[in-house]
């Protein structure tokens, strides 16, 4: 699914206008049918709906209008002037005066009401459209509602916030607790830096036509189970274990085998055919015990790495979980992008270790796959002013060194050697704990094994860690989840997608 931009929206909004065929003031109708279809299971306050005189604004008189037609308390208000409205603002407005219902204009900040504590505010003065700072009224009826205790529901964007590009902080925008936002999601909503003016968010259909939409240039995808599923290939009948690949894992050190255990689960869970795992000799008969499964080799210290195997047998090798930082351990880093002739995946201490030595970074083969967290980035490509900062560094750096950079958090954003970026939907807050990036190195490099290309496996093992954790989360909590139930709700992810 694409991502689109604030015009892009635009132009899906005046295709449906003319291909459904429906009229403007009728979209706008069914969009604020499912706002108040929403708002109406939200709250059962006093409203304060606060109106711009554009086309937000316009929702934003159609949702009062529902809700007094309820018999809900709607206190209206009117950001600007009369002559100022949209075609589809001045419609809607009208509507409500037919109601006899009181609409009050602000128009100087002396007029800008108080907001009880214990109200809800609609907040529908600018849309995505907004490619300024808030000023004036507006900017001060933003400050007014954030100085407010009361539950605060933005529509399609919180005013203010910027839909493309990065707002400073020095801009007032709206904090809201919920976001209904329409069709998709916009891109300012994947980046942490505004999670607390959206809050929740929730995505209404309102009709636009999808055909279009995926017609429209775009180098920004969501992943949901629908690209997942045109992934993920069935298993075939005739088929073996060397059918399916033998994947490689370089993990662990003394005091942390669990990393060493949770990859290995991850990688088996989802169907490499061989797993083997190289570890130093201190941890073997934990990985003997707690994954049976997996094939153990050892490294000649007791504690950490420090010399690679024999790689010629393996179709994929992931390295880094547990492994630490030692010298030789950045030796032996090094000497694995020179020697390994099949698909890597480097995470964790094997990342700490190119950015100990950045040299390394060059010697990439391509179609590598990095998956780290933020810290993580920054220590290979630098620190970052906000979140679309990084997330331009990121795409430069992977046309850059032609690998695909799994960039970890809500939302992981995964990028590609040619561009492009997708933004994983998956997942929750249960997943924000140790052991969960070694499950999903696990799981990369078994699809990576298996013969998937990169930038596939990447984007179905991002997809399938986070449906895991939300399934785990359903029979537990996001405080309660653990690594290793997210590698024993796998499967079931895995079921749910192919059917079988």
């Amino acid at each position: 699914m694409k991502l689109l931009t604030a015009e892009q929206f635009r132009m899906a909004d005046a295709y449906t206008i003319q291909h459904e065929p429906i009229s403007s003031v009728n979209l706008m109708e069914r969009a604020a049918t499912r706002c108040y279809e929403q708002i109406t299971n939200i709250t059962n306050n006093t409203v304060c709906v606060f109106a711009g005189t554009g086309n937000n604004g316009g929702d934003g008189l159609a949702i009062a209008r529902m809700l007094l037609k309820s018999g809900r308390d709607v206190r209206i208000f009117i950001c600007g002037r009369e002559n100022s409205m949209s075609a589809d603002c001045k419609t809607n407005y009208l509507r409500l005066k037919k109601l006899n219902a009181p609409v009050n204009f602000i128009t100087s900040e002396k007029n800008i009401p108080e907001i009880t504590p214990d109200s809800t505010v609609i907040d529908a003065m600018f849309g995505t459209g907004l490619n300024k700072p808030l000023e004036g009224i507006a900017a001060s009826v933003a400050q007014k509602i954030n100085h407010q205790t009361c539950t605060v529901v933005s529509i399609d964007i919180p005013s203010g916030l910027f839909a493309d590009e990065h707002t400073p902080p020095s801009c007032i925008t709206v904090k809201a607790d919920y976001t209904l936002t329409f069709q998709r999601l916009k891109r300012c909503m994947l980046f942490a830096e505004n999670a607390l003016n959206t809050g929740q968010i929730m995505v209404l259909n309102i009709g636009l036509n999808e055909t279009y939409m995926d017609s429209l240039p775009s180098s920004f995808t969501l992943t949901d189970d629908e690209t997942v599923k045109k992934i993920l290939l069935p298993r075939k009948k005739f088929s073996h274990k060397g059918t399916y690949g033998h994947a490689l894992l370089l993990t662990g050190s003394k005091g942390k085998a669990g990393a060493a255990v949770l990859a290995a689960k991850g990688c088996i869970r989802t169907g490499a055919g061989l797993s083997t795992a190289y570890i130093p000799d201190t941890l073997l008969t934990i990985m003997q015990t707690a994954v049976p499964e997996a094939m153990c080799i050892t490294d000649r210290s007791t504690d950490y790495l420090t010399t690679l195997p024999d790689l010629s047998s393996y179709t994929a090798i992931g390295a880094g979980p547990g492994l630490g930082t030692q010298k030789q351990t950045i030796t032996l880093v090094g000497e694995l992008l020179k020697q390994a002739e099949c698909p890597l995946i480097l995470d964790a201490d094997a990342l700490n270790c190119i950015s100990m030595n950045k040299k390394l970074l060059r010697q990439l083969p391509e179609n590598s796959i990095l998956t780290p967290h933020p810290k993580e980035f920054e220590r290979l490509f630098g620190k970052c002013k906000n979140d679309f900062e990084r997330n331009e560094i990121q795409i430069a750096a992977s046309v850059k060194y032609k690998a695909v950079i799994v960039l970890k958090g809500a939302y992981t954003c995964i990028s590609t050697k040619d561009g492009k970026c997708h933004y994983n939907t998956s997942g929750n807050a249960g997943l924000a704990k140790g052991g969960s990036g070694d499950v999903l190195t696990g799981i990369i490099t078994s699809l990576r094994a298996q013969g998937y290309s990169a930038e596939d496996a990447a984007v179905a093992g991002v997809y399938l860690h986070g449906m895991a954790a939300d399934l785990a989360v359903a029979q537990q909590s996001e405080y309660s989840i653990t690594a290793t139930e997210v590698t024993d709700f796998s499967g079931k992810a895995i079921r749910m997608l192919m059917g079988r």
